[in-house]
């Protein structure tokens, strides 16, 4: 009779963010722009088991429109087989070792088939010394690299997790010899699966318009920008929503007398209405003459009450190890700055010396793993405090 015993891999999970630019260039914005990457990574420690399940977290949509997705994984293996006579003579014994190694989750599927052939090898009769036989360790995946692509699936859009489930199948059968025989494959795997996000912001993002900062001064939102004045009749408008989807103007700022092909600063003061509470949405939409059309970042002012915590934002988000903090209101006074990991460790505290300003800078000494972070500002007063989400890449 044949007794089959094999086992796989279990895995430790750690998310890490990093670019694949072989495929990132088949993944584009409109007007062939390259969509931006953002990786999750589980790291699979060498273990035995046969079969997974395991979770990625799934793209927020608010971040823009989901491009493709790509699953890549660099899995290595390697397997050891026994086998032995259990018939009462002595036996020639042609054996054939096949092994599937599947990843698979919404419209990707990832398999890696191995086969290899063993004997003729003679083992003397079951219970008589010599009637086993261990084969030495085989490689199982000789091509460890794996991509596959989904674009469009519905799956992977929301603020939960997108599975996925690995398993290994097969065994050793005999193609000479009987069936007298049992077998047994230990197989030990690890590597790495990664999955990749490409995104494309919902509108056109503008180089000419930098340094946009949004802020409350005395009862009023005060916006800033630079433009390129790369030609004449530019017109910069300041548009602002409630939710960050339905968007209107709340005025406009010609450049003006400002030299073609120079930076020139602008400012906006916006008043808000009555009807005007929580978080309120700004970007600049920049028209030239010819109808061409970009925008801002956005950027977000809360409306609360002056004796509640006001917010603060960080820009860029992912970041790698310059972070620029920006309060939605001017601050005086001495804060600690503080990048915090999901367990409440301090990765890096800085202190700072606000004075009637709203933006300080953190530089981290040392890039930490990549992965989730929150970004803590404490005013060293009163103890107030300042809390948002970071993702490092």
């Amino acid at each position: 009779m044949k007794n089959l015993y094999f086992r796989g891999f279990m895995l430790f999970a750690c998310l890490i963010f990093f670019h694949h630019p072989y495929v990132h260039a088949q993944c584009l914005c409109t007007g062939g722009i390259p969509a931006t990457a953002i990786d999750q990574s589980i790291t699979i420690s060498p273990t035995t088991t046969s079969t997974l399940n395991f979770s990625f977290q799934q793209f927020n949509p608010a971040l823009g429109n989901l491009s493709c997705v790509t699953l890549h994984d660099t899995i290595t293996g390697t397997s050891v087989t026994g086998a032995g006579n259990t018939g009462p003579d002595s036996t020639a014994f042609l054996f054939q070792l096949t092994l599937t190694n599947k990843i698979s989750g919404p419209g990707i599927t990832l398999t890696h088939v191995y086969n290899s052939v063993h004997g003729y090898d003679t083992l003397a009769p079951f219970g008589v010394p010599g009637d086993t036989i261990t084969y030495p360790p085989e490689n199982i995946i000789t091509f460890p690299t794996g991509i596959g692509m989904a674009g469009g699936n519905a799956a992977y859009l929301g603020l939960g997790t997108v599975n996925f489930a690995y398993s290994i199948n097969g065994g050793m059968i005999t193609l000479d010899g009987g069936s007298n025989y049992n077998s047994s494959v230990t197989t030990v795997i690890g590597g790495t699966l990664n999955l990749t996000y490409y995104w494309c912001p919902t509108v056109p993002l503008g180089a000419v318009i930098s340094n946009f900062s949004a802020y409350k001064k005395n009862g009023t939102i005060s916006l800033q920008w630079l433009g390129t004045n790369d030609q004449k009749g530019i017109v910069y408008e300041i548009e602002y929503s409630k939710d960050n989807e339905s968007w209107q103007s709340a005025g406009t700022v010609p450049a003006g007398s400002a030299p073609t092909g120079t930076v020139a600063q602008y400012q906006y003061q916006y008043n808000p209405s009555q009807t005007d509470v929580g978080d309120l949405y700004f970007r600049i939409k920049r028209t030239d003459p010819e109808g061409n059309v970009v925008y801002s970042i956005v950027k977000v002012v809360n409306l609360q009450q002056e004796d509640q915590r006001p917010g603060i934002q960080v820009y860029p988000n992912p970041v790698t190890t310059k972070i620029l903090v920006q309060f939605d209101e001017q601050q005086t006074g001495n804060f600690s700055l503080e990048l915090i990991n999901t367990t409440g460790q301090i990765i890096e505290r800085k202190q700072v010396q606000l004075a009637g300003n709203s933006i300080a800078n953190l530089d981290l000494s040392t890039k930490p793993a990549s992965g989730i972070y929150f970004l803590r500002a404490v005013n060293r007063a009163n103890n107030r405090q300042f809390l948002t989400k970071v993702i490092v890449n």
